[in-house]
């Protein structure tokens, strides 16, 4: 069986579509801070990537600046419809004060970006809680 250069073209238009479709539909992962987007200086943050279960990539973006991004493989699943990546800012200080969105990959197409998280480093460094409890 052989196609016509007119059914050949209008195929390969579907499969264009179909896609492009596609690509439309990633959604949008989500973006947190554990334990908080407001942090002492000096404090560590782990800023909490998630998306749609099976994707391995994600991205984690400065919004002021473009070149800044960290990619990270997924950490773990959340059952059988999330994963999420976890990157660890060891001490925050002004220079990590900004906003941050996340992304995935699938099949090299980028997912829209998250909302943004600001990150707030605020005062002095306070020490870190011991466990112990004092009266």
């Amino acid at each position: 069986m052989s196609l016509h250069p007119t059914g050949l073209l209008g195929l390969v238009l579907l499969l264009g579509q179909t896609i492009c479709a596609q690509e439309g539909t990633l959604p949008r992962p989500s973006i947190s801070a554990e334990p908080d987007s407001v942090i002492p200086r000096g404090r560590p943050v782990t800023i909490v990537c998630r998306g749609p279960a099976g994707f391995k990539t994600f991205r984690l973006e400065n919004e002021e600046d473009t070149n800044d991004f960290k990619d990270t493989r997924a950490s773990s699943p959340l059952g059988p419809h999330q994963t999420e990546a976890r990157f660890l800012i060891p001490a925050v200080s002004e220079g990590t004060a900004t906003h941050y969105r996340c992304r995935y990959i699938k099949e090299h197409v980028w997912s829209e970006p998250s909302e943004s998280l600001e990150l707030v480093v605020t005062g002095d460094r306070q020490p870190a809680p011991t466990g112990e409890v004092k009266e």
